[in-house]
């Protein structure tokens, strides 16, 4: 490199010219090298000033530097050998569970030395020993050669103004749901909406990987059960308890429980939040996620939601009957979920085009079709022990 060019890939690429004005004009030309050399972004500057591109997305650059009309400088992307950070952004656990098997894909396909930033590490540490997890902020300040945020596109300085907004609404009785003109697509992130695909497909979108269903691997080491008898585990709860996710039938999960009581298992509910179901174990509290995979780990299945727990459930191997029908059959994963949806009720306005974005910012009310949540609603004890019954899970 020469000694008055600095380029770097963390969060986008940047090239800054090192020194005084020399009287010369530096044209700058980023290119997508793996898309036919597609011309991104030209712009010509001085020395003592820098250019960027507003792509955080994975690109295999190639930028080329001409000093007054002739070459001068050129550099290709290339993490080999080389430090790469990766956030993950979110603090839902779902979203941290689904993204990480594609940390691991990057890390070997550009054979990189790879850090990621999680509070969820402890999971993940013994089955991707290749990758440095960490949950420390010094780490932003450490240098690495690239870096990419898992982001769901959210403007989060309009989605908190949008948040105060939608507060004063309802504390004035005016009755406003969502904050229009907001949107996950951001392009800066994505190259697809990322309400539109597989949620698993925005991390392999992001590291610019091809996208394909990959099961996440969470050990358990601890061989003794908790609970000798034949069990299964549950939760009823999931993102803050919003009403498009909950299983909008009021008798339906005591039903459930007692239907499975009475066929001689016992029923735990492994969720953080506090059940007030009969007849159940309660394994509910601050107990950290690895008591929850030690109980997931030796059940007969698990009963949940579109939650982080239905994410666990499948990283620890399990089948997974997932109730809800607010989002498409390929949102989440497909692989070993049994899903309990009423196809004859309004369902998927998760990731409607209609829809999807008014999930930026809303209330915790918000049935975006205005039909009551009839997604879940319409979905009976019935058919979710039709279901258990049919895929053999009793």
């Amino acid at each position: 490199m020469k000694d008055n060019v600095k380029i770097t890939f963390v969060d986008q690429p940047c090239v800054e010219l090192i020194g005084d004005d020399d009287g010369s004009d530096y044209r700058v030309i980023f290119y997508d090298n793996a898309n036919n050399v597609e011309l991104i972004y030209e712009s010509t500057i001085k020395r003592g000033y820098w250019t960027k591109v507003n792509k955080k997305h994975y690109v295999e650059w190639k930028i080329v530097i001409l000093k007054d009309g002739e070459e001068y400088y050129e550099e290709y992307f290339d993490c080999r050998k080389k430090d790469v950070l990766i956030n993950t952004a979110s603090v839902a656990l779902g979203d941290n569970i689904s993204w990480i098997p594609y940390c691991e894909e990057f890390r070997k396909k550009h054979d990189c030395n790879l850090t990621v930033f999680t509070k969820f590490g402890s999971l993940f540490k013994e089955t991707y020993p290749n990758i440095s997890f960490t949950d420390d902020y010094d780490i932003f300040k450490k240098d690495f050669y690239c870096s990419y945020e898992f982001h769901l596109g959210i403007n989060y300085e309009v989605y908190t103004k949008g948040i105060k907004k939608l507060n004063k609404f309802y504390e004035s009785n005016i009755p406003i749901k969502f904050i229009d003109n907001l949107t996950f697509f951001n392009r800066d992130y994505h190259t697809e909406h990322p309400m539109r695909i597989p949620m698993q497909k925005i991390a392999s979108n992001i590291l610019g990987l091809e996208y394909t269903e990959i099961r996440p691997n969470i050990v358990c080491d601890v061989i003794d059960r908790p609970i000798r008898e034949k069990y299964i585990c549950i939760s009823e709860f999931a993102s803050a308890n919003i009403g498009m996710k909950v299983w909008n039938n009021k008798i339906g999960w005591q039903t459930i429980v007692n239907s499975l009581n009475n066929m001689g298992y016992t029923v735990v509910s492994i969720s953080k939040e506090k059940s007030d179901l009969k007849n159940v174990v309660k394994r509910n509290g601050n107990y950290d996620l690895n008591d929850r995979v030690w109980y997931l780990k030796h059940c007969e299945f698990f009963i949940g939601l579109a939650s982080g727990l239905s994410w666990l459930s499948w990283a620890v191997g399990k089948k997974t009957v997932m109730i809800g029908g607010f989002s498409e059959d390929w949102c989440e994963f497909v692989e070993d979920n049994i899903r309990v949806k009423n196809y004859d009720a309004c369902s998927g306005c998760f990731n409607s085009v209609e829809h999807a974005d008014k999930l930026c910012c809303y209330h915790a009310s918000l049935c975006p079709e205005n039909k009551n949540f009839e997604c879940s609603r319409k979905i009976s004890p019935k058919m979710v022990l039709n279901k258990i019954i049919e895929n053999n899970l009793i």
